[in-house]
């Protein structure tokens, strides 16, 4: 009998390892889907800055819920950002050159993106609104 339960324990066990492992990857999979809409060039028209520019966004390797956004109010430098289900969330960060910044984004359509955002350059904070599209 003790050897019967030895076996199903291990048994158990190996089940519980393997379907850990099986989420896991899934859920990786199904992180890295999900901010592929976000990806790729997209051109800015920053309305408060009166300024046209372009980015760039590609995904963090190292999380599948993170973004950079190269050339974030076209500084030349990248904002991190977290995807939240259709929305994107900046939070506090510097940017070089004395800026910060901090904001909010929202994905409308595969041709859109909204942005509220605070910039802040160690004197003056600027509210902007960017709208990217392609």
């Amino acid at each position: 009998m003790n050897m019967i339960n030895k076996y199903f324990a291990t048994l158990l066990i190996v089940t519980f390892t393997l379907s850990i492992n099986s989420c896991t990857e899934d859920d990786l999979t199904e992180g890295a889907d999900y901010i592929q809409k976000y990806l790729g060039i997209w051109s800015v028209n920053d309305q408060a800055a009166r300024i046209n520019y372009d980015v760039t966004i590609i995904a963090n390797p190292s999380n599948v819920s993170e973004i950079f956004i190269n050339n974030f109010a076209n500084l030349g430098t990248s904002a991190s950002a977290l995807v939240v289900d259709n929305s994107i969330v900046i939070e506090l960060q510097y940017l070089g050159s004395d800026y910060t910044v901090s904001g909010t984004g929202i994905y409308v359509n595969s041709k859109k993106l909204e942005f509220s955002f605070e910039l802040i350059n160690g004197i003056e904070s600027e509210s902007r609104i960017a709208l990217f599209s392609r």
